[in-house]
């Protein structure tokens, strides 16, 4: 269907404004900086019973930062594990609080948000295990956080959609991590090959373009295999027994076709998946609600699937 007027009028205005320089033409710090004008588009900031700085011990090297967000329900509730999306390159929890407390407010579900480390300074898979190492950390710690560590999920969005997704890989083959209630995937980088059609439909004119999503990978997995599960969880060999999962591709996002084969190979596997696409989605319409109604509709419906799936 055509695009929604105010994702037609924003993309208008991207184009015929001064184009971002591409990451390759500027320094890691501008390019990190460029993202700041996202926080004004995010949600209203919602008040929550509590909100706590962690220092989580990892498996990757030095203790990862991560906060945790606790809803004012009354009660002790489950957990989700999230990684942030930003291409493993920029984007840190800060940047998202309200986005996070949106999603932890109306999920009715405590968020523990993993600060992981950013490439290139580190790279592939440092911040799946750091994600892994989170997950272990609140099964063992989350009693005395006052949520409810007998149900935890894991989920992220964009390239963290691909970091949930290995980590939920992880926990169903490690005998040291939990099981996994749920994981929740929004618009996310399942394969980086990158070869699917909707990348050739959709890969110059939607704000995020192959180019870009190259030149972040080699920063994140230079001499990574592309057919590396952990790093394209559309590869494996075999996704029997993860974690029931929900998927949320947009109609608008090069990412499309990857996530809705990652939900039908989920499927084709037993494993129960909802499969959720968002019309008039762009990829960057989650961080722009105020901008974007559509943006704000995905991170409403992953939120309530969230709620569904650790409350009943």
């Amino acid at each position: 269907m055509p695009l929604d007027t105010e994702t037609a009028e924003f993309l208008a205005q991207s184009r015929d404004g001064k184009p971002a320089p591409p990451p390759w033409e500027v320094s890691l710090e501008e390019f990190r900086a460029a993202v700041e004008p996202f926080r004004a588009l995010s949600f209203d900031i919602v008040e929550m019973a509590e909100v706590r700085e962690l220092n989580i011990p990892s498996d990757a090297g030095p203790d990862v930062g991560a906060r945790l967000y606790i809803p004012d329900t009354g009660q002790r509730e489950p957990v989700i594990v999230w990684a942030h999306g930003g291409s493993w390159v920029r984007v840190t929890v800060d940047l998202m609080d309200a986005y996070l407390r949106f999603i932890s407010d109306r999920s009715r579900c405590a968020v523990l948000a993993v600060d992981y480390q950013l490439a290139p300074e580190a790279r592939f898979p440092t911040a799946i295990h750091e994600v892994c190492s989170a997950i272990r950390w609140i099964r063992e710690h989350g009693k005395r956080l006052d949520i409810d560590p007998g149900r935890i999920a894991v989920g992220g969005e964009s390239s963290g959609g691909q970091v949930a997704a290995a980590a939920a890989m992880l926990s169903r083959d490690r005998d040291d991590l939990p099981s996994l209630d749920f994981q929740a995937l929004m618009l996310p980088l399942l394969d980086v090959t990158l070869s699917s059609p909707s990348w050739d439909q959709l890969g110059e004119d939607y704000l995020l373009t192959k180019p870009q999503l190259q030149w972040a990978l080699q920063q994140y997995a230079p001499e990574g295999d592309p057919t590396d599960p952990l790093l394209s969880p559309l590869h494996a060999d075999s996704h029997a027994g993860l974690a029931p999962a929900l998927v949320l591709t947009g109609e608008y996002d090069p990412l499309r076709d990857d996530g809705k084969n990652y939900a039908d190979k989920l499927r084709a596997s037993d494993v129960a998946v909802e499969h959720i696409e968002q019309p008039s989605l762009i990829h960057h319409a989650p961080m722009a609600p105020r901008k974007l109604p559509a943006g704000r509709d995905a991170v409403e419906s992953v939120a309530a699937a969230i709620n569904r799936a650790l409350h009943t």
